[in-house]
């Protein structure tokens, strides 16, 4: 019982830590729509998986990573991520719950659409434990990097300063932590991981490295009442947390506003 308890835990935390770090970065450069996006296709990619009785988990990774870089690479040619994400968000909804059904697979299209955070396995914690180290690693590494190459693009071309590779880079990393975090919160609730504790700590702090340190407190914390509140009062894991952190987004931004 403890251990499952534990599990639970250990999960979220690694869920909330990867993508809040990942959503500074999605939130500074306006691209929450283009993670909404990748989940979708994540999603979509899944059913194709379980219709051909592939991984689902690997069939979602590789079409999600080909997507994003995909998609980046017409960004760059003038084309912006969401004008791309948006002819395709839809489609993959549609085609997914169309193969779902299809397969006879409710229970999977249900685990796909909410994630199950109570029902992690050890397989799944060590894809979020992964996902988290990486994700830590490019932080330290280039999050300087992408957010110049976020506000001022030219001046990392005149420095020499190579870009493609630390921007690839982040869309595969990217990918990849929604597809990993799509286990535990489900497709439709990652946006609100990626987005939602990054949009709360922007509106409080002007310094972006900071921001590297409050978003993902603010959703470690959120993950740890959530789970908590779940367990207490019997409600899906996943919608309690969110509620949690957009409960912190209202309170910092009537807090900002002088509304009380």
């Amino acid at each position: 019982m403890y251990f499952f308890l534990l599990k639970a835990f250990f999960a979220g935390i690694l869920t909330a830590l990867s993508t809040s770090l990942v959503g500074v970065h999605v939130v500074l450069r306006r691209m929450s729509f283009f993670g909404d996006g990748i989940a979708h296709i994540a999603f979509a990619a899944a059913a194709v998986g379980a219709v051909f009785n592939a991984s689902s988990f690997f069939t979602a990774l590789l079409f999600s990573i080909l997507s994003a870089i995909l998609l980046g690479y017409l960004s760059q040619k003038g084309v912006h991520e969401d004008t791309g994400v948006g002819i395709l968000f839809s489609l993959s909804m549609a085609i997914g719950i169309i193969l779902f059904s299809v397969k006879k697979q409710q229970r999977s299209l249900m685990s796909y659409l909410f994630g199950d955070i109570l029902t992690v396995s050890n397989k799944d914690l060590f894809f979020l434990f992964l996902i988290a180290a990486l994700v830590i690693l490019f932080t330290l590494l280039w999050k300087d990097r992408l957010i110049y190459m976020t506000f001022d693009k030219e001046f990392l071309k005149a420095m020499g300063v190579g870009t493609e590779v630390v921007y690839y880079s982040f869309l595969i990393l990217l990918a990849a932590t929604i597809v990993i975090s799509v286990r535990t919160v489900g497709v439709i609730l990652v946006s609100a991981f990626l987005i939602v504790p990054a949009a709360s700590s922007n509106l409080i702090l002007k310094d972006y490295r900071k921001m590297f340190c409050l978003a993902p407190i603010l959703s470690i914390s959120s993950s740890i009442v959530g789970i908590t509140l779940s367990i207490w009062i019997d409600v899906p894991v996943g919608p309690i947390i969110v509620v949690v952190q957009s409960v912190i987004f209202f309170s910092m931004l009537f807090f900002k506003k002088g509304w009380f």
